[in-house]
């Protein structure tokens, strides 16, 4: 149960521009914006719960719809609002010292951070009734028109087959058809003229840490962290190190890959409380230890800089070009 989250490589670089422009510090200037960071807020970059509920509202409209036609009954599901701790006033910024002593990275302290992932009410499905009363050759059919059918590979068949699965959206029933349109279709970043500033983008983000200025600060950032007795070359690795023994923990809490039906059925996934309590003091020290080190090499300052310098390079060579997309798009509404 290894968790991770992957990003297509525009929402990824563009989820960088924006933490990199608030990521603390006073240099170049406290209220400077990079080009492309106003960009990316003014084309979406800025998350409204009212937008999202309404989105996920019409993604349900669709799917019921397609069901329909496929001969179905499907009752659209209520958005699913999570509660958070960090929602409140007084909840410290992601890049503080403050957050750094309570919540560490968010890694291990994930239920304290978002209120253990739920808003106090239990999640029904409105259509659990309905497929309970169905056959399992019915209910075979009803998830696949809902959700389509995934190739299946049989790794003792084909020990070299591809066991990733590349999602398709053509072939992820009417759920997928469904967020397709609500959110994939005309969107800017399918535009083949994306491409190149997709690849120069995430060049550019790869090499920001040869940025001198940079370098310098990390350089004083792992002599700073040696000293608080931690063995590591950069703050991604350092922060790396616990999700990794996250996932490790999520890992080995996942049944044996031999497990019987009966066996799933019965199976805790929940992860060892003692270990994840552990990993939670153990992530707490080293986010608190690694935002002094930062502060103290002057490395958010230096990631601000490197960051705005990279925005208006690309800015200059690709921005009348993301004006003349988003243009594109609009008139196309």
């Amino acid at each position: 149960m290894r968790r991770t989250t992957v990003l297509p490589v525009v929402a990824a670089v563009a989820a960088l521009v924006l933490t990199g422009c608030t990521d603390g510090g006073s240099s170049p200037s406290d209220d400077e914006t990079g080009p492309l960071s106003a960009f990316w807020e003014k084309v979406g970059g800025s998350y409204d719960q009212d937008e999202a509920d309404a989105q996920q509202r019409k993604v349900e409209e669709l799917i019921a719809a397609c069901m329909s036609e496929q001969g179905f009954e499907y009752v659209p599901n209520e958005p699913q609002n999570v509660s958070r701790v960090m929602d409140g006033d007084d909840a410290p910024d992601w890049e503080s010292r403050e957050f750094a002593e309570q919540y560490g990275y968010g890694a291990s302290t994930g239920d304290d951070l978002f209120g253990g992932g739920d808003n106090g009410e239990e999640w029904v499905d409105p259509n659990a009734d309905y497929v309970a009363g169905m056959s399992e050759g019915e209910q075979t059919a009803f998830y696949e028109a809902l959700y389509g059918t995934p190739p299946e590979v049989d790794p003792d068949a084909d020990p070299d087959a591809d066991m990733e699965y590349e999602y398709n959206w053509e072939e992820a029933g009417c759920q997928g058809s469904a967020q397709h349109e609500v959110y994939e279709q005309n969107q800017i970043w399918d535009d083949p003229a994306m491409q190149a500033l997709n690849e120069e983008m995430s060049t550019e983000y790869e090499n920001m840490a040869d940025d001198p200025k940079l370098r310098e600060a990390q350089e004083k950032w792992a002599s700073c962290i040696a000293d608080a007795g931690y063995d590591f070359t950069t703050p991604d690795e350092a922060q790396q190190s616990i999700y990794d023994e996250l996932n490790g923990i999520y890992e080995s809490a996942a049944p044996p890959e031999n497990a019987t039906e009966e066996e799933l059925a019965n199976f805790d996934y929940q992860p060892d409380a003692t270990k994840m309590a552990e990993l939670k003091e153990k992530e707490i020290a080293l986010a608190t230890a690694d935002w002094k080190c930062k502060d103290s090499a002057g490395y958010y300052a230096a990631v601000k800089a490197a960051n705005l310098a990279v925005e208006k390079r690309l800015w200059e060579k690709y921005g009348a070009q993301l004006e003349a997309l988003v243009d594109k798009q609009t008139a196309s509404e």
